[in-house]
């Protein structure tokens, strides 16, 4: 993949490493463009400031790095870009300026080059007027810090081929597509720039200080304060910017006017980093200001939410990883209840002209939604994917609750003929570990494992063919959950294994029985018993994978489940019946892995796998909460939790 991005100011350099990262290894190339010589050298400078960074902290090897700097061109030729699959124009939000840069890039590209306008509020129909081939031109908006925010707010073309492609390409960049309708500032800077102008207005009318309205709100809901993120991104007056987009969009009103105060900061920051102020309040100071913020807040989501703007599980995702909030802000809502959240809105929309408190909270009733699973279709197929992308997508049990609603729903839905189960980027790394490290006894780890063999079962005993479409680390309770699907297809990046010994515990969402009744009882024993992985060919030749590895992992698994409504194969979840275990086990090295959570684990596999499956799950459950009795689950779950997976725990083998 080639990629382009115009404008080496303030987010170019960083859209730029980020691209690169994604692709320099498999041949990809990224051109950094800008007019100025000197706005290239600084912007090249920056990205070698974060690639010393990451060397540093481990976080880029030695040869990735190489990579990076091979893969990355500055340039101050347009005509270097016509080879590119992709380009993003990044560098102004001046609409006039912005229109003379994509004429000149029409005229350089070829007809299929994606294009993509990086801007905080402007519309696309706006920004595409006059283009030749305004079909594969699109809003693509970035979030701060640039390099590595996973989301980026898309406005669709209408082309539906190039609408895919768009989405498949920032996909491959590392990034997370949100689509929103095309409207001044989109969803996430309609409700952030809102927010920062309410506090701005705060500190106008001498209620609160900077380090006070930073602290109250930080306090309540987190992100940093608005008013501190502003001096990150010196985004004051691109707050104005936008404010005045809204005012005077069919929707505006006068109240969207910007408060004069954030032209007069300016670039100025809002906090002297020598003396940042006394941030301290009571509480009524702090009720009255988070009351304001919140009401500004809300009623901006769900104006996004009502309008249709950007769909509920997507706002929810997208402002919490946007706006660095502890909670996405529809989950906030419901956290404080509709009552709180009438009444803050109510009460500000009385004392402020031009406010619009959305519908759904005048009439209480708040949308409702998934926070972690996003169900889509394909014509008679259904796609179930877990998107916590922040997180590998690992499988918490609110994760696991709404992967078992979706599946109910789906076996109830005539229409449906069949499910594909996959993940935003197509990895599942695995359980929610802070979650596991919770449980406090026996009984607890037993009633998890008793949860998750529920929810696997409804996908295992689906009338419809349920496949799973994978790629990445697929580990732990990932591959647990892929297991009960009736077929798997995978990408050439699978990463598979059952690493649980490392933590001082064993599977417990049915790993023990189902992978030695899939590959074998030898290799899966060895598998689990050393927490060693295993690449996508060898899943294929164990018999973990029902086809070859494949790039379009995702096409692929439609098409085996169009084969099996055809008639041409047979897919069917794991056969439940007992295997044949051997009575003598072959040697195997655990290495540094305790010795007591492996006896627990190789009499789980030996008895239950010569029960009916059921019964090999029950023994599991038993196994699993065995382990919590032992010194080494605690020490392997704080070994984890405190230098991550790569440090082995020093196990006491008791």
């Amino acid at each position: 993949m080639i990629v382009g991005v115009i404008g080496s100011g303030s987010i170019g350099p960083d859209l730029a490493y980020g691209f690169v990262s994604a692709i320099a290894r498999e041949g990809g190339r990224v051109y950094l463009h800008d007019i100025k010589q000197e706005a290239l050298d600084a912007g090249m400078a920056r990205i070698g400031t974060y690639v010393t960074k990451a060397l540093a902290r481990g976080k880029l090897s030695e040869s990735a790095a190489r990579a990076v700097k091979e893969a990355l061109v500055p340039t101050l030729s347009l005509a270097d870009l016509a080879a590119c699959d992709y380009v993003l124009e990044a560098a102004t939000e001046d609409l006039p300026i912005k229109r003379k840069i994509i004429a000149a890039l029409e005229a350089t590209v070829r007809p299929d080059c994606l294009i993509g306008f990086a801007t905080s509020g402007i519309p696309r129909a706006e920004i595409a007027k006059g283009t030749k081939h305004p079909e594969r031109c699109f809003v693509n908006h970035p979030f701060y810090p640039a390099w590595r925010a996973l989301p980026v707010e898309v406005v669709l073309s209408g082309d539906d081929t190039f609408g895919e492609r768009m989405i498949r390409t920032l996909e491959k960049l590392g990034k997370v597509p949100i689509i929103t309708a095309d409207v001044a500032c989109f969803a996430a800077d309609d409700i952030f720039c809102n927010y920062v102008s309410e506090a701005a207005r705060i500190v106008a009318e001498g209620v609160a200080t900077p380090a006070q309205v930073d602290a109250i709100v930080n306090d309540a809901i987190g992100g940093g304060g608005p008013l501190n993120v502003m001096d990150l991104t010196r985004g004051n007056l691109l707050t104005v910017h936008c404010q005045e987009l809204m005012r005077d969009a069919p929707t505006g009103s006068a109240w969207f006017e910007p408060p004069a105060i954030l032209r007069e900061v300016g670039n100025r920051p809002w906090h002297d980093p020598k003396n940042r102020g006394d941030g301290r309040y009571d509480a009524a100071l702090g009720k009255t200001v988070l009351d304001r913020i919140l009401a500004v807040l809300f009623a901006r989501t769900y104006f996004v939410a009502d309008e249709n703007i950007c769909a509920p599980s997507d706002l929810d995702w997208l402002t919490r990883m946007s706006l660095g909030f502890r909670k996405g802000l529809l989950s906030l809502a419901e956290e404080f209840g509709i009552e709180r959240v009438h009444a803050v809105c109510t009460t500000y929309a009385a004392a402020h002209p031009g406010f619009h408190v959305p519908k759904s909270i005048t009439e209480k009733n708040l949308p409702r939604f998934r926070k972690n699973v996003v169900v889509t279709r394909d014509g008679d197929l259904a796609l179930v994917s877990v998107r916590r992308p922040e997180v590998r997508n690992a499988l918490n049990r609110e994760t696991l609750s709404e992967i078992e609603a979706s599946m109910k729903e789906l076996a109830a839905d005539d229409t449906v003929k069949g499910v594909i189960f996959t993940s935003q980027d197509g990895a599942l790394a695995g359980a929610d570990i802070g979650e596991l490290a919770s449980l406090k006894t026996p009984a607890d780890c037993e009633a998890i494992c008793h949860f998750g063999h529920a929810v696997l079962d409804t996908i295992a005993s689906m009338k419809k063919p349920v496949v799973a479409a994978l790629n990445g680390p697929v580990l732990g309770g990932g591959a647990e959950i892929s297991m009960a699907c009736h077929g798997r297809v995978v990408g050439p990046e699978l990463v598979l294994g059952q690493p649980e010994v490392n933590l001082g515990i064993i599977p417990g969402y049915g790993g023990t029985q189902r992978l030695p009744r899939l590959i074998g009882f030898e290799r899966a024993l060895d598998l689990l018993r050393t927490g060693r992985s295993v690449g996508a060919k060898e899943a294929h030749a164990w018999g973990w994978a029902t086809i070859a590895p494949v790039k379009d992992f995702l096409g692929e698994a439609k098409a085996l489940v169009q084969k099996h409504l055809a008639g041409e194969i047979k897919l069917a979840p794991v056969d439940a019946a007992p295997i044949a275990v051997p009575e003598k086990l072959p040697a195997t090295d655990l290495g540094h892995h305790s010795r007591a959570i492996d006896a627990i684990l190789v009499s789980v596999v030996r008895r239950g796998n010569a029960l009916p499956l059921a019964e090999g799950l029950a023994l599991e459950a038993k196994g699993f909460g065995q382990c919590k009795e032992t010194v080494d689950l605690d020490i392997g779950m704080k070994n984890f939790i405190q230098n991550g997976p790569r440090v082995p725990a020093a196990f006491l083998h008791e």
